[in-house]
């Protein structure tokens, strides 16, 4: 009771309470970590000094401020800063309230990966999130906030690369993830979890684009024609380039070179840019994939003005359409619609294929819908046997999307779960009602259920459903 009393350590542990509280609100270390090691060192010897001496005095009774008024007062005081001091550390460290609430957030939030597959010519960009995948499960599609922007050394190693990333995970539950490393800081990357995000959920932010182009370009014969020792990589999504188009590499999904005059005064891709940081007279190299069409876009200030062999070439392109009725799948095996008769806003269509990159046409199916049909808005086919047609009605207020699964000798009508939405008057509608043209992804087939002409529920909002047997059933994921 003795040691509580005495007067040097109550001071004492009024000093060493000031200083832990200021720690915990302010952080400043520097100011405050020398005065509260000090106090707690001597609070600890005049502990111990006490101790023995009541050990060495049993059988005398001590002395020293040792009345009951002041024990009560030392008692109270001692509560007192205890509890003042105990609840500014607490508020310090919740709701922001000072700089221990974000050394907790940071404790519980920022996780540390091992870096393994850190050379970019040997594992590309997807080694960097396998390693991530191995500690903490990522969302299947992801999206980026801002860029990414990777460095590394002539021989490949990654030197460092920052982004911030966010998607859904299987439940629905939004996931971000803030990714940095440094090499020259520490072997881990960085993760900082739960952050906060702009997430809109574009598809002008997909990280996808970024995976594939670098599966399919040589990024080290591409930075050998440069006499540096530091590279970069950067990805933005997606980009209008408008006119301009220094260092644009337009590649199809073989990784061949498709010749950039081909196209008009309007080019929208995913480039991806391989340059020499802070060598402005170096142009970048940007490689844009052509691939899916929610992934690229051609626009062209007249289109009916593209000659024959630019219409040809364009063709070519793996997995993509010259026109809403042409297709080419594969070593020039191609697929149109032809227009045979129209009455009243309605077509009859024929089905055509080549099998020698148009040289030679031969009827598939001469009435692939039983009759006429609204307008055909595109065509797609996942090999011989298995493809879609869309079909738009009332003047683009509906759309239908039909499957083959004989070559296009029949085709059936894919039929979707509706979805219904109620209206603030309580009135229930389904405004999905457009199939879009289904694309491929990991396996699966995804299709865009947008609104048609008429639509206007949600900002034109749509829905995305999945098929994993082919497209013959469909589900609906968001």
């Amino acid at each position: 009771m003795e040691f509580v009393t005495s007067p040097i350590i109550l001071i004492l542990y009024w000093i060493l309470c000031y200083e832990l509280t200021d720690l915990c609100m302010y952080g400043r270390y520097n100011n405050n970590i020398y005065i509260f090691i000090i106090c707690l060192v001597f609070l600890i010897f005049m502990a111990i000094f006490y101790i023995i001496r009541i050990n060495r005095n049993k059988e005398r009774k001590l002395k020293l401020l040792n009345s009951k008024s002041w024990k009560c007062i030392s008692l109270i005081i001692i509560f007192t800063m205890t509890l003042f001091y105990g609840v500014k550390i607490y508020k310090s460290a919740t709701n922001y309230g000072g700089k221990l609430a974000w050394v907790i957030k940071r404790v519980k939030s920022e996780k540390n990966v091992d870096f393994n597959k850190d050379n970019i010519y040997k594992y590309g960009v997807k080694g960097i999130f396998e390693d991530i995948n191995k500690k903490y499960k990522l969302p299947g599609k992801l999206y980026i906030s801002n860029d990414f922007s990777i460095k590394f050394e002539k021989g490949g190693t990654i030197t460092y690369f920052e982004t911030f990333i966010y998607g859904k995970d299987k439940n629905g539950k939004e996931k971000t993830y803030l990714i940095y490393y440094d090499k020259n800081k520490s072997k881990d990357i960085k993760l900082i979890l739960n952050g906060v995000v702009n997430s809109d959920y574009s598809n002008d932010k997909l990280l996808d684009p970024l995976f594939e182009t670098v599966e399919l370009i040589s990024i080290k014969d591409t930075v050998s024609n440069w006499n540096e020792n530091e590279f970069a990589l950067l990805y933005k999504g997606k980009v209008n380039w408008e006119s301009y188009r220094n260092g644009i590499v337009l590649i199809n999904k073989k990784g061949e070179e498709i010749p950039l005059n081909l196209f008009g005064d309007k080019l929208v891709g995913y480039p991806v840019s391989i340059y020499v940081p802070e060598k402005e007279e170096i142009t970048p190299v940007r490689y844009n994939l052509l691939t899916d069409s929610y992934w690229f876009e051609y626009l062209d200030t007249d289109e009916e003005d593209l000659s024959n062999e630019i219409q040809q070439e364009w063709n070519v392109i793996e997995g993509s359409s010259s026109t809403k009725d042409e297709f080419y799948l594969y070593d020039g095996i191609r697929y149109k619609l032809n227009v045979e008769d129209k009455a009243a806003g309605s077509f009859f269509y024929s089905l055509y294929k080549t099998k020698d990159n148009g040289n030679n046409w031969f009827a598939i199916n001469e009435n692939p819908f039983d009759g006429a049909v609204g307008e055909a808005y595109g065509i797609y086919f996942i090999d011989e046997n298995i493809g879609f047609i869309g079909v738009s009605r009332n003047g683009g207020c509906e759309g239908e999307l039909y499957r083959t699964e004989d070559g296009g000798k029949s085709f059936s009508k894919v039929e979707f779960e509706e979805k219904s939405v109620t209206l603030d008057n309580g009135t229930s509608i389904m405004p999905f009602d457009y199939p879009g043209i289904p694309y491929e992804k990991d396996g699966k087939l995804y299709v865009n259920i947008e609104q048609g002409a008429d639509g206007d529920y949600n900002g034109n909002s749509s829905l995305i459903y999945s098929s994993n047997d082919k497209g013959r059933n469909w589900k609906c994921i968001e």
